[in-house]
C-alpha cells in the first residue's frame, strides 16, 4: 500500500533532490519546486502568475511564476505545468493570476 501512496503523491520520484537554476534552464519541471520547498524555500504569496508559453507549432502550455523566498533571497521560479503543479496549486488554495501576455518569442511565424 506505501507504493501505491507514493506512486500518488510523487514522494518516490521526489525522493531526490532537484536542483534548478535560471542560468542553467528557462523553466523549471514540479520537482524542481519540491525540491526547492523542502530546501527551506516558501512561496512569497499565496499567488502566481500565469501565462502561456508556445512549444511549437500552436501547442500552447501553461507556465506558472513562483516568488519563492528564504531568508533575504527572492527566487522566480517559472514552472511548467503539470497534474501535480495543478494539484499543488488547489490544495494550497494558491490564487492564479492569468495575464494575456505570451512568450512571443517562441511562437512561430
Amino acid at each position: 500500500m506505501e507504493l501505491i501512496k507514493n506512486i500518488y503523491t510523487h514522494d518516490k520520484f521526489t525522493e531526490s533532490a532537484q536542483y534548478w537554476s535560471p542560468e542553467s534552464e528557462k523553466y523549471a519541471a514540479g520537482s524542481h519546486l519540491i525540491s526547492a520547498l523542502r530546501a527551506g524555500w516558501l512561496l512569497a504569496m499565496p499567488r502566481v502568475r500565469a501565462r502561456q508559453i508556445w512549444n511549437s507549432g500552436s501547442r500552447a502550455r501553461m507556465l506558472y511564476e513562483f516568488t519563492l523566498v528564504r531568508g533575504s533571497q527572492l527566487m522566480i521560479m517559472p514552472v511548467l505545468t503539470n497534474p501535480f503543479v495543478e494539484r499543488y496549486l488547489m490544495q494550497n488554495d494558491i490564487r492564479v493570476i492569468y495575464g494575456a501576455v505570451t512568450d512571443k518569442a517562441a511562437v512561430p511565424g
